[in-house]
């Protein structure tokens, strides 16, 4: 056990050390939090006005130009752009996108005469291309005006037509009584099984690597002159092990310092505010009302869904999977790699072992569907299946006897493949030249030293 915990040291010392170890546990930090900080830069530093030239036939907008036949249609209040409808000087739409180009305006938009009760032939030209936002923008706009135009010759009362919309929420629940909400759950089940997926492909990849180099540089035979191949083995995989929690606990704490720290001097929740107001600029008063009803509730809801999410078992569960089925693969994937010279040769045995994982994340959208279904079930006990698929079924309130199977299946399935390895491993790790097949690698299996 010493020399086990001698090798697991020196495993972790070098690459703890290693510049691409620190490079990518210190940059990938920076990375997701500038998924978070960059959108909330841009829309601060945007500052230009998006003016609209509109080719009006049928006069569609005449009662909403104001002064200087303008009429703003959305201002964002945090770094004051304006999107501004303004009528064209030009009678004909040839007139003016021929001088469209040199006015340096947005975008023009075309409206012929319509029938407002089948409208066509309405178009957006702009010279590089709209945004999709602005693009949605503009449609809406003009949507909401030819409604505006209905409502009037339909002699609608429009308040009667508020009173006819209904709003209708409906809650899900569990029997208990508590909220549910299936998209959330979903997102969080998805979310884990993929970090596991990776997570063991990674480090199941870094030690086939570090398996391999040492056996082609010759090193492996000065080791195990001090150590047994299983100790060796053993410490290498522990080694790298505890490596990757180091490397996900620093990602986390320092993903939460930079936001944590860099967020309130960009006005986030500022942001988060105007992006409602932006959406209720173009609705009326009570339309408006609603929507900010009903986001308030949608907000306590999701509040209270996390709450009661089993927030404890997941990362507990995460912690577990991810050692078992990294330490169940990684045995495997050192096996493969002492049998090998290069790293091409190890890739070509690898495949069959990795398959099962694949096959777990390439049926995650069924079983995140059915997460109590007969195949969900079968596959989160299976232990080369089992980290992916259980951490996709853990939102959905896997009773505990499930989870306890499936994480004793799993370290059961750990030591035998321990058992497998070990046995491939003391044999491989000193085979140098061989062509090795299946057959061989079965060989190994029983080949008393």
């Amino acid at each position: 056990m010493n020399k086990i915990w001698l090798v697991i040291q020196r495993e972790y010392v070098i690459r703890v050390r290693n510049k691409t170890f620190l490079l990518t546990t210190f940059l990938t930090p920076l990375l997701f939090a500038a998924l978070f900080i960059i959108p909330i830069v841009l829309m601060v530093s945007s500052t230009s006005n998006k003016i609209v030239e509109v080719i009006d036939e049928g006069s569609l907008f005449e009662n909403k130009l104001k002064g200087k036949n303008q009429f703003i249609a959305k201002k964002n209040k945090m770094s004051g752009e304006e999107i501004v409808f303004e009528k064209s000087k030009f009678k004909t739409l040839a007139e003016a996108k021929k001088a469209f180009k040199e006015s340096k305006k947005y975008a023009l938009l075309y409206i012929p005469k319509l029938d407002i009760e089948k409208p066509t032939g309405v178009q957006i030209f702009a010279e590089k291309g709209l945004s999709v936002e602005v693009e949605s923008q503009i449609t809406q706009i003009v949507e909401n005006t030819i409604e505006e135009a209905k409502i009037v010759k339909f002699g609608i009362d429009k308040q009667m037509l508020d009173k006819v919309k209904t709003d209708l929420n409906v809650e899900t629940l569990k029997m208990t009584g508590e909220q549910s909400n299936s998209a959330l759950l979903y997102g969080v089940g998805f979310g884990g099984g993929i970090i596991i997926y990776m997570a063991v492909f990674i480090y199941g990849a870094i030690v086939m690597r570090g398996v391999v180099e040492e056996k082609s540089s010759k090193i492996i035979e000065v080791i195990i002159s001090s150590v047994r191949p299983f100790q060796l083995m053993m410490g290498k995989i522990l080694g790298i092990a505890l490596v990757g929690l180091t490397q996900f606990a620093l990602w986390i704490l320092l993903t939460i310092v930079i936001v944590t720290v860099v967020t309130p001097f960009l006005g986030a929740d500022k942001m988060a505010e105007q992006q409602m107001k932006q959406s209720t600029e173009m609705m009326s008063e009570k339309q408006a009302q609603e929507v900010d009803k009903k986001t308030k509730k949608a907000m306590s809801g999701i509040a209270n869904i996390t709450k009661d999410l089993p927030i404890t078992k997941i990362i507990v569960s995460f912690v577990l999977y991810f050692i078992g089925g990294y330490l169940m693969y990684s045995a495997l994937f050192a096996a493969v790699a002492s049998s090998v010279d290069t790293e091409v040769e190890a890739q070509q045995f690898t495949t069959p072992i990795s398959m099962p994982l694949i096959i777990s994340f390439v049926m995650g959208q069924f079983i995140l569907r059915e997460p109590d279904g007969a195949i969900a079930f079968w596959l989160s006990m299976f232990p080369l299946t089992s980290p992916v698929v259980m951490m996709m079924r853990l939102p959905f309130d896997v009773p505990l006897w499930q989870l306890g199977l499936s994480i004793a299946l799993l370290f059961l399935g750990f030591v035998g493949s321990v058992w497998l390895a070990s046995r491939i491993y003391r044999v491989g790790i000193l085979t140098h030249g061989e062509k090795i097949t299946y057959k061989k690698l079965y060989q190994w299996l029983f080949l008393k030293i």
